[in-house]
């Protein structure tokens, strides 16, 4: 009798470490956006994921994140959306600047190319407001940096650079730019530049032509791809 009151006991404390095993493990699901960002992991700076647990890419609010995902990998200029399972460490045997939770990859659900990544490269600009750049021998031009969110260039006269504030599907923002202070014969054309980029809210790539537009739908600047 008293052996099958234990043998009941051990059964009953198993079932219920199982069934708490099972609630503490989650299934959840978000994206990987296709590029790291710097961030600051404790031990120094260093490049984190990016994870959106939302569905509207298009305005997609991305966190760090700072813990690794076993059987994970990641693919720059794609979009991954990710069934992950989080179970809770151990917080006596996990280090106190580690994560607490432990992240394992069940599968992924989708991949696919990020189509900001077109803008990801070197640009010649050929027009300005529609209008036939006449200096091409010293050409604005540029270069967008989606991994670090960058713009630089020249805008055929002074050398500049700055942040990209948004890049999305369709639309993209430049910060304030810092430029160089270099005196020109005849700055004109690069002040139409400038004041162009700085009131580009969209964008529209065809092969190897590049164009932008501001708030109202009108043509800013026109750019073609440097090889």
């Amino acid at each position: 009798m008293k052996l099958l009151k234990s043998l009941t006991v051990i059964l009953f404390l198993t079932i219920l470490s199982t069934s708490c095993s099972t609630k503490e493990t989650a299934t959840v699901t978000y994206w990987v956006n296709s590029v790291k960002a710097d961030c600051d992991a404790g031990a120094g700076k260093t490049k984190c994921l990016q994870v959106y647990k939302g569905n509207n890419l298009e305005n997609a609010k991305w966190s760090y994140f700072y813990a690794p995902i076993e059987n994970f990998e990641f693919e720059f200029g794609y979009l991954q959306k990710i069934e992950v399972t989080e179970t809770p460490k151990d917080k006596s045997n996990t280090p106190a600047d580690a994560s607490s939770i432990a992240y394992k990859l069940v599968n992924v659900l989708e991949k696919k190319k990020d189509p900001k990544m077109a803008l990801h490269d070197i640009w010649a600009a050929t027009h300005v407001n529609s209008t036939a750049i006449s200096n091409t021998n010293n050409r604005p031009n540029l270069e967008i940096n989606v991994a670090n969110m960058q713009a630089l260039g020249t805008d055929g006269c002074n050398n500049y650079t700055g942040q990209i504030k948004k890049i999305t599907d369709t639309a993209i923002s430049f910060g304030v730019m810092a430029s160089t202070k270099k005196m020109c014969v005849n700055s004109t054309e690069a002040d139409s530049y400038n004041k162009a980029l700085a009131n580009t809210t969209a964008y529209k790539r065809e092969n190897l032509i590049l164009t932008f537009f501001d708030v109202n739908g009108n043509e800013t600047l026109r750019f073609k791809k440097v090889d």
